[in-house]
């Protein structure tokens, strides 16, 4: 009996560790192509032509979908396998969200988008995981961004402290979600319209994994949105974790 209660926890392991060891060699040579693609379109190993420098783009962003794909379905793979624990430590709010948008300023500028936020001065610190804290905060901007519209428009961040609780929500003026298709948002293989998830790349999961992180915390996540005039996505978390919360 003994041997058979262990037997799922070292098989779990050991499948754990061998994922863990392919996501690695995976997003090896994926870091190279886009580090040494990086460096040719700053022209370190000389000038690029027109034609160059399209397929350069090409091999660059096909590379980042690859790595995004493959960070979305191993994060999946360990929310199932309930192998996700939460690092607590207090943070401040302002610069995470700062260093975040940071990562979208090229991106939306491209698109002719403005970033902006609206940050509640009483929110200054929060108690909670900061590396999951961003990666829904990246999620949520990274939706916002690319679901805005040809022609460009706001995306907005907006905190607001209530009481014991850090509201966040990101905002933006893109092409919306119908509302038959508001049901779906937050589940595990549930496809949105067919149009729209054949023409905006991504895996569909970060709104699932945003979930499970927001409610790893004991927070919470909705939506909001009017089909062809944007969206807004609003999590709660707690300002401060209970003690080995996982």
């Amino acid at each position: 009996m003994p041997l058979e209660k262990k037997r799922p926890v070292c098989a779990s392991k050991a499948k754990l560790e061998f994922l863990a060891n392919m996501r690695h060699k995976l997003r090896t040579p994926l870091n190279s192509i886009i580090g040494f693609s990086e460096l040719m379109k700053q022209r370190v190993a000389g000038e690029l032509n027109e034609k160059q420098e399209h397929y350069l783009d090409n091999i660059l962003a096909n590379s980042m979908q690859l790595r995004d794909l493959i960070n979305d379905v191993f994060d999946l793979i360990r929310i199932e396998t309930e192998n996700m624990e939460l690092n607590i430590e207090p943070f401040s709010v302002p610069l995470a969200i700062e260093e975040n948008i940071a990562l979208f300023k090229d991106k939306a500028a491209k698109r002719n988008i403005i970033l902006k936020k609206e940050l509640d001065p009483q929110l200054e610190l929060i108690d909670a995981d900061q590396n999951k804290f961003r990666q829904v905060l990246f999620n949520l901007l990274d939706n916002a961004v690319k679901f805005s519209k040809d022609e460009g428009g706001t995306v907005t961040i907006t905190t607001r402290k209530l009481e014991d609780t850090a509201q966040f929500s990101i905002s933006d003026t893109g092409i919306g979600i119908r509302e038959n298709d508001m049901g779906k948002l937050f589940k595990t293989f549930e496809q949105l319209d067919m149009g729209i998830t054949k023409e905006y790349d991504g895996t569909g999961l970060g709104l699932v994994i945003s979930k499970y992180l927001v409610e790893m915390h004991g927070g919470k996540i909705m939506a909001e949105s009017k089909f062809k005039e944007g969206s807004t996505f609003t999590f709660l978390l707690p300002l401060q974790q209970r003690k080995g919360i996982k």
